[in-house]
């Protein structure tokens, strides 16, 4: 038997424990604090994928009597059909995207084989990820969306999503010094800064509403026009330059013409 590492939701219970038989065969126990019966024990079945359908549910108000119906429901199974507990599968990746500008509904956002695995709507539109957006609500996948299921939805990407490019610590302070003095000199906007100055500790800092993914291609377009901007060139090359834009103004440039004794 397993715990539920992952945060797996089903109709909003949370996965607590779980247990798999090699017949691809099993049972769990959920919590909802908010329902009426906030524990529920069901079987399930798992696919080749590793997703689980889930049914025949015995809710209650009690959580030692789910305990107990979760023991009783997997040993009585394994006694009456002969099978072996599979070993712990590893926990699905859990993949969040949010729907900021319309209430998840049928045709608000992509069916793929891997989900949605949940649907969560708000009662309205609420403040998500400390404050960064707002959001309708959110849906669950057990894989990523591609760009193009993501701009054609008009989704936004959970920033802790497992596929999420991330700095390190030291790449994330090298690059917000980089980016910060950049943006500092070339006099950027505030709406437009990737950076803010953190005058307690005299650093630049990453603005907590953009990506690591959206400062680092920042960083690298400003090392690429700093090492444009440096770059010494060869004097042959400059030569061979100088030489080849002669050509091209001399093929340019109208041939003189020629005066006759008839135009004296």
């Amino acid at each position: 038997m397993s715990d539920n590492p992952s945060g797996e939701k089903v109709h909003g219970y949370e996965i607590k424990r779980s247990i798999v038989f090699e017949n691809d065969r099993g049972f769990a126990l959920a919590e909802n604090p908010n329902a009426p019966q906030p524990f529920v024990t069901w079987q399930f079945t798992e696919n080749e994928g590793g997703r689980r359908e889930f049914y025949w549910g015995h809710y209650t108000q009690n959580a030692d009597s789910a305990a107990k119906d979760f023991e009783t429901r997997a040993a009585e199974y394994q006694k009456d059909y002969g099978v072996s507990e599979k070993s712990m599968r590893p926990a699905p990746e859990v993949y969040k995207y949010y729907s900021t500008q319309r209430p998840v509904d049928i045709g608000t956002f992509p069916k793929t084989e891997n989900g949605p695995a949940e649907i969560v709507n708000f009662d309205q539109r609420e403040s998500v990820e400390n404050g960064k957006f707002l959001a309708w609500g959110y849906l669950l996948y057990h894989a990523p969306l591609t760009e193009k299921q993501i701009a054609d939805y008009e989704l936004r990407t959970a920033p802790g999503n497992p596929d999420q490019f991330r700095l390190t610590p030291e790449q994330l302070e090298q690059q917000a010094h980089v980016v910060g003095k950049w943006e500092q000199a070339k006099h950027i906007p505030d709406t437009k800064r990737l950076t803010w100055w953190y005058p307690d500790f005299g650093v630049f800092v990453k603005n907590e509403l953009i990506s690591d993914t959206e400062l680092s291609k920042r960083y690298e377009k400003v090392m690429e026009n700093k090492a444009r901007s440096t770059r010494k060139i060869p004097i042959a090359e400059r030569l061979k330059e100088g030489a080849e834009q002669a050509v091209k103004d001399n093929a340019t440039r109208p041939a003189p013409v020629k005066s006759t004794e008839k135009d004296r």
